[in-house]
Order: C-alpha cells, then structure tokens, then sequence
C-alpha cells in the first residue's frame, strides 16, 4: 500500500483515474488514515444535475476522500455516451471548490496490463481491451494536464498486482 503521510494535509482529497487503478483502495485506506467521511461517487442517472450534487458535496463540513469525482464525467462521458454532462467551465469552478477546501487531487494509474488483470479478477462482465483501457488512461493523462494548472495534483502509480490494490 502506498504511504499515507501526505494525506493529514489536506481536508479534501479526490481520487481519479480509471477503472481498476486502485482508486477505491487508496481512498478507503485514506479517509480511514484521516478519519475522513468517504464519499464514492457512483454511476448516476442521466437526467442528475451533476454540478449541484458535486457543490452539494463540496458544502459538507469537516474531511471528504472522494473515491471517483466529478473529473471521471469528463473521461468516460464522452467515450462511452458521447458527450459529458459537464462542461470544461464547470470543471473549473468545482476544482476551484476542492483547492478552497484545502483539497488535492490524486491521480491514480497503473499499466494497461495491470489494470485488466484486477479488473478480470473482480469479475468485470464487460472487460474493456488493452487498448480501451491505454485510452481512458491516455484521457486521464490530458484532463489532469488541465487540472494542474489550477490545483495541486498527487500522481499515485499502483504497479505492484498484489499490495497496491
């Protein structure tokens, strides 16, 4: 498991990255560390008005670790919808929540292998190939480009196909 010393410094913590990364096993392991309220963000109806349920969240008080967030919308919308329900503006106004909130990003990634293989031993029905998987990493990769010149962004790679997640 990776260390978790960084995370006392920080009220919010966002875990992102794709499916089979270890997203949920860090943020668990995390908000545990900093006795924070774990919030997992699960896939949501189409007709959700995503920007007032992410301000709604934003606006609990004391420690939030999001296990996925709003940043995934962006990601897997388009690829698997055709379009995402949030814009590149509101995506700039709920990061600027999460820094207000002494809030990091994390981005959680591991090889393309790495994750099929989880994402095979759990069960998947659908499990996505190689080259589906590179690509949801690949967006990822761009969108926190984005998010970096905002926030503070954590890169966590979760290798090991036993420990880390």
């Amino acid at each position: 498991m990776a260390r978790l010393d960084w995370a006392g410094g920080y009220d919010t913590i966002v875990f992102e990255g794709c499916d089979g990364a270890g997203k949920t096993t860090l943020a668990g392991a995390t908000a545990q560390h900093t006795n924070a309220d774990l919030i997992h963000s699960a896939l949501t109806p189409p007709s959700t008005d995503l920007v007032t349920t992410y301000n709604c969240l934003l606006d609990r008080t004391g420690r939030l670790v999001f296990d996925r967030c709003f940043l995934s919308e962006l990601v897997y919308g388009p690829l698997y919808r055709g379009h995402t329900r949030l814009t590149y503006q509101h995506m700039d106004t709920l990061v600027r929540r999460v820094v207000a909130r002494n809030g990091v990003f994390v981005h959680v990634t591991a090889p393309a292998a790495e994750i099929r293989r989880r994402l095979a031993a759990r069960g998947e029905h659908q499990l996505p190939d190689l080259e589906e998987i590179a690509l949801i990493c690949d967006r990822y990769d761009e969108l926190f480009r984005a998010v970096r010149t905002m926030a503070e962004v954590l890169l966590i790679t979760t290798d090991h196909p036993d420990v880390d997640a």
